[in-house]
């Protein structure tokens, strides 16, 4: 990865101040609470969800040579800005706050996704403990999409399950889509439209 000073035009053309003028600030959205697999709470329904989107002051350029980075961004190539980022349902569900990264590979779009542990998120999402049956909340992953009129992203818990003995047995992760806002297609479903 090459640092990049938020102003500077990167390779692509453009720069991580064009992809923050997309992501920074107040966004509002109706959150679409979706049936699950197992029954979870304390929200259901339609309800507010507010994402604020701060820019920490930096930023880099990455490209297919730079490994890891960008096999989590499908190997383009990418600006990639430090931001934090604020979460908030309006049932309580969900009140996170976190370091992440705004990636673009165009300049009309970005996209934030972030993994949360389950035993560190600071709302009161949970499933029903019975209807888990031996399996826990091990994470929940959070996507966002910011476009020059559009803001879409979708929840999904992953539920861990390990089969035999904690100590030599197997685990497996199930993901489990949440809830979604805007246009976004979520685990092959048509998706959120508003």
């Amino acid at each position: 990865m090459t640092p990049l000073a938020i102003s500077a035009d990167s390779p692509l053309g453009f720069s991580a101040q064009d992809s923050l003028n997309l992501a920074a600030g107040e966004h509002m959205a109706t959150l679409h609470w979706l049936p699950a697999r197992y029954p979870y709470g304390p929200e259901s329904g339609d309800g507010p969800f507010h994402v604020r989107i701060t820019s920490l002051g930096s930023a880099h350029f990455a490209t297919q040579e730079d490994g890891r980075a960008t096999i989590d961004l499908l190997c383009l190539p990418s600006v990639l800005t430090d931001v934090t980022v604020e979460v908030d349902s309006a049932g309580g569900a969900f009140h996170e706050s976190f370091r992440g990264v705004l990636a673009a590979s165009r300049e009309d779009s970005a996209t934030l996704s972030a993994t949360l542990l389950g035993a560190q998120l600071g709302g009161s999402f949970a499933f029903d403990p019975a209807a888990l049956a031996g399996r826990r909340l091990a994470q929940v992953t959070l996507n966002l999409s910011f476009g020059e009129d559009s803001f879409s992203g979708a929840l999904e818990a992953g539920v861990e399950h390990t089969q035999g003995n904690v100590d030599s047995g197997s685990t497996s992760l199930e993901n489990v889509p949440v809830a979604c806002f805007g246009h976004a297609a979520l685990a092959g479903r048509a998706g959120c439209t508003e």
